[in-house]
């Protein structure tokens, strides 16, 4: 099987603090055919050095420096050079145990499969486990495409791209969107209208640093919460032209993720003429019935979109207050 070539393409910018955690990793996994692609997105440390120092080590690393331009900016370029039988993607900040890719390409061998994927972990900067895998049986499961559609609407599907392995042949018809944030969504959305599904191996062997300040993880970015709405939008789309059969599980992705906008979004942002603000506030009052009556969304959930769509500034501004009381009261 050492025959196969992966390639693996790692967006890199401004993690020098985690990046020779993340490379050890690779160039120690038990599979060794490996091309590991390091794209240097414009850093302005030291990652750009540490990728050249990895690389006269390694004969396997191939570092290529461009303009920051964003991560799927840097995986898009990946893609174009990578020459492997199969492509995998890995953030600089995290790392993979040291057999994830001798399981998974055994699986897509085995299979014949377009994707297969591991379960991952999400951990602090003290290495503190916060998040265990959604599944840890150790079986291999093929999931339909319309399952896992499905999945993803009740948020227990995986769309991240750093937990899969995907043939290369297909996954050369694909690029990330370099417009829109919450690409990954986006990007397994689109591939699950041209596969089969997704052969699943339930074991954790990704790991994701969870850390202060890392892009897309705190904060209100309203490129991405704007690109999350958009996201529901299509996956809706999507139900309805190949997965008509779980429109109910269609609903309640689209009002989680307006609820989760609507309680991330600060008060000064709610203003008339933020056309996304404005949007998800007149479609969850107009489709009030709809989401009351979904059996997946939970009775907290329903209140809190009652409670926003009746008066959103003023609940937000309630709520602040009270958990200023409540922190100062600690």
């Amino acid at each position: 099987m050492q025959d196969k070539l992966i390639s693996i393409v790692v967006p890199v910018y401004n993690v020098e603090k985690y990046l020779r955690n993340g490379l050890d990793h690779i160039i120690n996994q038990t599979y060794k055919n490996l091309e590991i692609i390091l794209v240097d997105d414009g850093s302005t440390d030291n990652s750009g050095n540490i990728c050249e120092e990895y690389a006269a080590k390694d004969s396997r690393i191939k570092v290529l420096h461009k303009p920051n331009g964003g991560s799927s900016s840097a995986r898009n370029v990946g893609i174009e050079v990578a020459t492997g039988d199969y492509i995998g993607f890995l953030d600089a900040d995290d790392y993979a145990d040291e057999t994830m890719y001798e399981k998974l390409i055994t699986v897509c061998e085995e299979k014949n499969c377009d994707i297969a994927e591991v379960m991952s972990r999400d951990f602090d900067e003290s290495g503190k486990m916060i998040k265990d895998a959604y599944k840890n049986t150790g079986e291999v499961s093929f999931i339909p495409r319309d399952e896992d559609f499905k999945l993803l609407m009740l948020h227990k599907g995986d769309s991240s791209f750093c937990t899969k392995l995907i043939r290369a042949e297909f996954c050369k018809d694909f690029r990330f969107s370099e417009k829109l944030l919450n690409e990954d969504f986006r990007l397994i959305l689109e591939m699950l209208q041209e596969t089969d599904g997704v052969w699943s191996i339930e074991e954790p062997h990704y790991n994701i640093l969870i850390r202060k300040g890392s892009n897309q993880r705190s904060g209100f970015k309203r490129e991405l919460y704007e690109a999350v709405i958009a996201n529901s939008d299509y996956a809706y789309s999507l139900m309805e032209d190949y997965f008509p059969q779980w429109e109910a599980e269609a609903d309640r992705f689209r009002y989680v993720q307006r609820l989760d906008y609507l309680l991330h979004i600060p008060v000064c942002k709610m203003t008339v003429d933020n056309e996304c603000y404005q949007k998800v506030i007149k479609e969850i009052r107009e489709e009030k019935a709809i989401w009351q009556n979904n059996k997946y969304l939970t009775a907290k959930q329903k209140k809190n979109l009652s409670i926003l769509s009746i008066a959103p500034k003023l609940s937000k501004k309630a709520h602040r207050v009270l958990k200023k009381i409540k922190q100062s009261g600690k």
